[in-house]
């Protein structure tokens, strides 16, 4: 199982309406707002990077209220 995680800078207002957004996304198994850069951390696992990248771009990205992303794909060490 392959993991990422999705760091979201929102635009003011939009946290609770792109936080229950982005957990009704396939793969996404958690979402929290956080404080710092970012306003929302997302947790997002599946079969292959591939397949959970395209969850990213093809879902999370035309959220309305999101100004940006980061996306860190996790490693087995």
């Amino acid at each position: 199982m392959d993991k990422l995680y999705v760091l979201i800078k929102v635009e003011p207002g939009w946290i609770e309406g792109i936080l229950d957004s982005v957990l009704q996304k396939r793969y996404v198994k958690e979402a929290s707002a956080v404080t710092g850069s970012y306003d929302i951390i997302v947790k997002i696992e599946g079969a292959s990077i591939a397949e959970i990248l395209s969850t990213v771009v093809r879902e999370i990205h035309k959220i309305e209220g999101i100004k940006s992303t980061e996306t860190l794909v996790a490693v087995e060490l």
